[in-house]
Formats: structure tokens, C-alpha cells, sequence
């Protein structure tokens, strides 16, 4: 077996299982838009089924994560996913795509959570913005690459294609993760990993108050997925706008072009020092820039616009990711899992409901208003969390 430490080709697992997450996005949207007529309400249940099985999941993730091995955990998810997926090449019926995109979403809030937890110990804390910016890079690259081949493949070869390709990228990181080497964690009775879940989430909330910056940061994050909701539910209706016969490959390139600006982002984020001794600040204050960019981006209606606002946006996006996900892996190694599926599960909980009350909105508004209620709200948000931390520690470094 091969030997992960000190090795960064762990990170290129991530953005491996991200391209075919990316892929069979694009794929499923096209799918369901053409076989309901172009139903908003269609396309935000199938968001919602992904966010919901992600969101159940989240429930135990975390604690699965800091009592199972990590490395296993993601071998199985890949697995799972790469025979979800599979099963849309020869049945891609609509009640069969929502079902399949909900049980993906319960194995990648496994994998993502396990992923994460387990950055800070292969690398040390002391590199966990620039390992986290190294992420988000690949992550984007991913997404790019995702995007585009997704669109490219649909319009091309159909979604068979698509699907194939995404079902190999999972197989193919599973074999990566089977062949390393890798850190056990020392497993409990069955019966008490069931019977600890309610502690499990006490220590969590115990923690939370120990660390008001980090629950300054979960409650901010809250809205931000509420809001991000309408951009996702947006994007694939403003390409259809666009052009009705070209949408799967203009849902693709927008979020590509998004992607380029995560890309350049990510470059930027290790050199800068402010980054590393502020990083509640910074999250909140880029996530400003994010929802802002949002709003433009879905106002918009040439192409030109709306890239130029797409990749302005992604800059802003990487920044918040990134502070946020480093900020959350300062915590401490054996509570860290669970810290991940807290903020998995508020993610969840926030899509969840945004994607609930988006379409009506939409419905009643039009596309560029919703955005601007939704993102809004996120902008309230984060005027609070910044006023709450400078009214408790002024303008100093807020950390854990």
C-alpha cells in the first residue's frame, strides 16, 4: 500500500469524487427540465432531495466520522454513489433521478464530513488555510472541468455518457483511498456509538458556548445557505432563458466561469496574512461580496454580464469557504468530526428550507427579485455577526 503522509494526491481524491458530483448535476437538471416542461417547482424538488438526504445524514455523520475510519467511510460512499448513479443510465425517470440525487446526498455529507476532519491531522493546523485554499483550488478546477464536460457530454452523446463517466470518477477515487495507508481511529462497541448520539451532540453545543465565535459563524451560515438556495434554484432557469435548446451547456459554463474565479481565489488566499489572523472576519465579509455578486449575476441578461458577475462572485466564494472551513478544523481533533456535521447539517437545514420557499417566491416575484430577497437576508445576517463580534472583542484577530 502506498503512504499518504506528507503526500498531497489525498486532495486529489476530493476534487475527484467533486467532478462527478458536478457532472450528474448537470446531467439530472437537463433531464428533468425536458421530460416536466421546464418546472421550476420540479428542479428545486430536485435540489431538495440532495439536500435533504444530506441533511438526515448529517445527523450522524460527524459522530460516525470520530468513531469510525475515515478512510473507509469515503471508500464506501464512492462505491455507493458510483452504483446510484449507474442505475440512471438504463432507468432515468424523474421520480427515479429525485430518489437517486437524494440517497448521493446522504453519501457525500459521509465523505465530505470524513474528508475534512481528517485534513488537520494529516497536515497540521499550522497549514490548514493554505491546505484548505489547495482544496478549494482543486475543488474549482473540478467544478470547471465538471461543468463544462457535463454539458458538453449531454449535449453531445446524451446522458448516458454523463452518468458513465460520473460512476468511473467514483470507482476510481475508491481505489485511490483503498491503496493508501492511513490513520486508524480506535472503534466503540455498536452499541455505544447508538447509545452516545445524544451526548455526542451535547459535547457539540457545549462546545458552541465555550466558542462564541464559532457559533457567531454557525448562525451567519445558516442564512447563507437559505439564501444560496435561490442562486441554485436560479442559475439552471436563467441558462434555460438564455437559450431553451442549449441549456444544459449554459447552466454548465456559468457555473464553470464561477468556478475560474474559485480558481484564481484560491491563489491569492495563502499570501495574504489577513486571511490567516481574521478569519470570522473574513468570512463574513467575503460572503458579503458573495451574496452582493449573486445579486448581479442573476439580474443580469446579456452572457457577457452574466460571466463577468459569475467569476467576480466565485473569487468572493473560495474566500468563504475556505475561512469557514478553516476556522471550523482549529477545533479540537476529537470533537472535529462532529463540528463537521453540525455545520453539514445547518447547511442542510438552511438549503433544506430555502428550496422549500424559493420556488413560491419565484412565482409570485420574478427571478432577479427573488435573488434579491434571498440574498438580502444574508446581508442582514452578516451585518449582525459582525456587529455582535466587534461588539464583544473590537477589531482583534477572532480565532478559536
Amino acid at each position: 500500500m502506498a503512504t499518504l503522509k506528507n503526500s498531497k494526491a489525498y486532495l486529489y481524491v476530493n476534487a475527484l469524487s467533486e467532478l462527478g458530483v458536478r457532472m450528474d448535476l448537470i446531467a439530472m437538471g437537463a433531464l428533468v427540465l425536458a421530460a416536466t416542461g421546464g418546472s421550476a417547482i420540479w428542479l428545486s424538488g430536485l435540489l431538495l432531495a440532495g439536500v435533504l438526504g444530506g441533511f438526515l445524514s448529517s445527523l450522524v455523520s460527524g459522530v460516525v466520522a470520530d468513531r469510525f475510519e475515515r478512510r473507509k467511510i469515503m471508500i464506501i460512499s464512492d462505491i455507493a454513489r458510483a452504483a446510484l448513479i449507474s442505475t440512471l443510465i438504463f432507468f432515468p425517470d424523474p421520480w427515479l433521478i429525485l430518489l437517486v440525487r437524494f440517497l448521493i446526498g446522504m453519501c457525500s455529507s459521509f465523505f465530505e464530513v470524513s474528508f475534512r476532519a481528517e485534513l488537520p491531522e494529516i497536515y497540521g493546523k499550522e497549514r490548514a488555510l493554505a491546505i484548505n485554499a489547495l482544496v478549494s483550488r482543486l475543488s474549482s478546477i473540478a467544478m470547471v472541468i465538471g461543468f463544462l464536460g457535463g454539458g458538453f457530454l449531454y449535449q453531445q452523446f446524451g446522458y448516458q455518457a454523463v452518468f458513465l463517466f460520473d460512476a468511473i470518477s467514483f470507482l476510481l477515487s475508491a481505489a485511490f483511498l483503498y491503496r493508501v495507508q492511513w490513520n486508524k481511529v480506535e472503534s466503540k462497541p455498536l452499541g455505544a456509538k447508538m447509545l452516545s448520539l445524544r451526548s455526542d451532540f451535547r459535547d457539540v453545543a457545549a462546545y458552541l458556548k465555550l466558542h462564541p465565535v464559532l457559533f457567531t459563524v454557525f448562525f451567519v451560515y445558516v442564512i447563507d445557505t437559505f439564501g444560496s438556495a435561490s442562486h441554485n434554484l436560479g442559475i439552471p432557469l436563467l441558462a434555460e432563458m438564455v437559450d431553451a435548446e442549449q441549456q444544459a451547456f449554459y447552466y454548465g459554463l456559468f457555473w464553470s466561469v464561477w468556478g475560474a474565479g474559485n480558481v484564481v481565489s484560491s491563489f491569492l488566499i495563502p499570501k495574504l496574512t489577513f486571511f490567516r489572523k481574521n478569519l470570522a472576519y473574513t468570512y463574513l465579509y467575503s460572503t458579503f461580496g458573495l451574496s452582493f455578486g449573486f445579486i448581479l449575476f442573476l439580474s443580469s441578461t446579456t452572457v457577457p454580464l452574466i460571466l463577468l458577475f459569475a467569476f467576480l462572485t466565485g473569487i468572493f466564494d473560495a474566500i468563504s469557504v475556505t475561512s469557514k472551513a478553516t476556522l471550523l478544523q482549529q477545533s479540537d481533533n476529537e470533537i472535529r468530526g462532529r463540528i463537521m456535521g453540525v455545520s453539514g447539517f445547518l447547511n442542510r437545514t438552511g438549503f433544506g428550507i430555502g428550496f422549500l420557499v424559493a420556488p413560491h417566491v419565484l412565482a409570485a416575484t420574478s427571478l432577479p427579485v427573488m435573488v434579491m430577497i434571498f440574498h438580502g437576508a444574508i446581508i442582514f445576517s452578516l451585518c449582525a455577526g459582525i456587529f455582535t463580534l466587534r461588539s464583544k472583542r473590537g477589531r482583534q484577530s477572532v480565532s478559536l
